[in-house]
């Protein structure tokens, strides 16, 4: 089976990191041809880190994210008349693998899934005059996705693909393309499957069960932003290290390096939002977890009622 891997990337300084090229030459064990495209203009000198690694290259900043990554890598695909029967859209959000992914695709591929990826969240985003509420939508997480011929061949995956623009708010993405992929497939009655399917009534398991993700179902990777910033509910992410050194020789000084270099510009950008996060965390670890969740619902409802009044007070302007 020829795999191809389109590979989205992006980075506040422009550069192809460690962590990165790390990942690269891990696909490039499952992967036939991997086609690297960059929300950045990447130098030449960049690009050379990666040259033994992809067949081809697109860096050029279109502020479309990652789906507008993965538009720009499978039309140059179809462009330059690769031959592949599996299609994987991947992501630089995840640190590692600390596990081979081979493994991985052999026991999927036994499953016979038309579409499938490696963890769901169980639920996505609803508009209703013009503010997001959350609501109960299980897609599969788009940060790392395969997809067999029948499914990228077919009409509603091209129609898609061609749908994907520039949108105004990363859960405007989320909606329509992370969890809009996840539906038009389903509508057209593709196969689909997660690796992990363990956790199916968590929010976001890659968040909440991360460690027991890794050591007990050998999940491959951790969300770089888990370690960057923190989550919601479990405030700054403490023994990461330990965890993979225990079951992985994964270069640590890798993810270290990469999550002091956004660290130090979040925190000195967003200094009096951080004095805020750390009061938060303290109050939400001390709440049980339904608390939790309407605390963080309250919250959202809040944020997204002022932000509308405040946009439409300004456009009477």
């Amino acid at each position: 089976m020829k795999r191809l891997c389109v590979f989205a990337h992006w980075d506040k300084d422009n550069i192809i990191d460690d962590y990165v090229i790390y990942y690269l030459k891990a696909l490039k064990e499952v992967c036939d041809s991997i086609i690297f495209v960059s929300d950045c203009d990447l130098t030449n000198e960049e690009l050379k880190k990666i040259n033994n690694l992809v067949e081809y290259s697109i860096s050029k900043k279109h502020q479309e994210y990652d789906f507008g990554s993965y538009k720009r890598g499978y039309l140059l695909a179809k462009e330059k008349n690769i031959d592949f029967d599996e299609l994987i859209f991947a992501n630089d959000s995840c640190y590692g693998p600390f596990y081979p992914l081979l493994p991985i695709f052999k026991k999927m591929e036994k499953k016979n899934f038309d579409f499938w990826g490696l963890t769901q969240n169980s639920y996505g985003i609803i508009q209703r005059n013009d503010i997001n509420y959350p609501t109960w939508s299980p897609h599969i997480q788009s940060y790392f996705l395969v997809l067999n011929k029948k499914v990228f061949s077919s009409k509603a995956f091209n129609n898609f693909i061609f749908s994907i623009k520039k949108e105004k708010s990363k859960d405007d993405i989320i909606k329509n393309y992370e969890i809009g992929l996840s539906n038009i497939l389903k509508k057209e009655n593709f196969k689909s499957g997660v690796y992990i399917n363990r956790f199916k009534h968590t929010e976001n398991c890659l968040a909440s069960k991360w460690d027991k993700l890794i050591l007990k179902y050998h999940y491959p990777f951790i969300k770089t932003n888990l370690i960057k910033y923190g989550d919601y509910f479990l405030g700054e992410i403490k023994n990461w290290d330990t965890v993979i050194n225990s079951i992985s020789n994964y270069p640590i000084n890798y993810i270290q390096k990469n999550s002091q270099r956004y660290n130090t510009t979040y925190n000195s950008k967003y200094d009096n939002f951080n004095k805020y996060r750390k009061i938060r965390f303290m109050i939400l670890r001390n709440l049980p977890m339904e608390f939790r969740y309407i605390t963080i619902f309250i919250e959202k409802f809040l944020y997204q009622t002022l932000n509308t009044l405040c946009f439409n007070k300004l456009k009477k302007f």
